[in-house]
């Protein structure tokens, strides 16, 4: 058996699914745990685009990541649910080169990390559960409350079509990057509370201010800024959620100090508000406004990127527009 013929088996028998494309970003290869979990198969593939082993509805965001892995890193990788089975997979993309350093091909592999993902779902949810045990019928009560609240959270957004949805949207884009960076951990089910929340205390601003298609003024400037503390004001009979309040109150601070409400700076701001800062402004860029049609992906990263430093903290800001640019967010 020649050295081709070897390797070939070799990879055709990895557990893990693997797909190849030329320089071209053809498709030259895939393997039979890649027809597997990418629910294809190969004959269909073969000579078509890298995109085309990706969900239909995937292909923009892989569009992005390919270009990124030419342009800016030679590997990266990106957590993917298939939602037909439930199974949680690693996928790594990855850049072949000669000797030369020259761009040859790439290669997507998809590592089931379904097992890994359950046990820190579980501790996660176990720790959560201990906690509820703990402090028993208050915590239950809580919990009714906050339901109440998400409920009034998509009353008050289903009534102005430019904010529809932005709670849920700004929810998903800072648990995946907590999800990305950080995993399964006490940080996520933070920030998941406090993103569905954020917003909350707006329903103690002034309706026409909240629904107003020209320049506020200053007065109204004010008035608009108190909504972070009417949230906080909201939420506070609730001391197990000190963490969640923090992060919800200071979302609009600045890394410079000239935020709001309390103009905090750098690292005295909560991680979890730094992050929510920053999916929140992309999802406002990036969505249509009374004021302003929707920016694209690109201009709401040049947005972003001009002010790392001094509205967003530059290291998770970078980190975040890594994630955006490689199709993960």
């Amino acid at each position: 058996m020649s050295d081709q013929m070897i390797y070939k088996t070799i990879l055709e028998n990895l557990p893990d699914g693997l797909v190849v494309a030329d320089e071209n970003d053809e498709i030259i290869f895939v393997n039979s745990a890649a027809e597997e979990i990418r629910h294809i198969k190969r004959e269909e593939k073969i000579g078509q685009n890298i995109i085309n082993c990706h969900k239909t509805e995937s292909h923009e965001k892989v569009k992005r990541a390919i270009v990124y892995l030419k342009e800016k890193e030679k590997s990266f990788k990106r957590m993917v649910i298939d939602n037909a089975n439930g199974k949680v997979y690693e996928n790594i993309y990855q850049i072949i080169a000669n000797g030369k350093d020259l761009k040859v091909g790439s290669i997507v592999l998809s590592r089931d990390i379904t097992e890994k993902h359950r046990v820190e779902e579980e501790n996660l949810k176990y720790n959560q559960k201990l906690k509820l045990e703990i402090t028993g019928l208050t915590d239950r009560l809580n919990s009714l409350f906050i339901e109440s609240l998400n409920s009034l959270v998509y009353t008050l957004e289903a009534k102005d079509i430019y904010t529809k949805g932005h709670s849920e949207r700004v929810t998903k884009i800072s648990t995946k990057y907590v999800q990305e960076v950080y995993g399964q951990s006490q940080l996520y089910a933070d920030i998941e509370l406090a993103a569905k929340l954020h917003d909350i205390g707006k329903i103690g601003v002034n309706e026409a201010i909240l629904n107003k298609v020209g320049k506020l003024t200053k007065e109204e400037i004010i008035e608009m800024q108190r909504h972070p503390t009417i949230t906080a004001q909201i939420l506070s009979p609730f001391l197990n959620l000190k963490e969640v309040i923090d992060i919800a109150k200071h979302h609009h601070e600045r890394y410079d100090g000239n935020g709001y409400p309390d103009r905090q700076r750098g690292d005295e701001i909560n991680i979890g508000s730094r992050i929510l800062a920053l999916a929140d402004t992309y999802d406002a860029i990036t969505s249509t406004r009374s004021y302003r049609k929707a920016l694209n992906v690109k201009e709401a990263i040049d947005i972003i990127y001009a002010n790392l430093g001094t509205q967003f903290d530059p290291k998770l800001g970078k980190t975040f527009l890594e994630l955006v640019e490689s199709g993960t967010l």
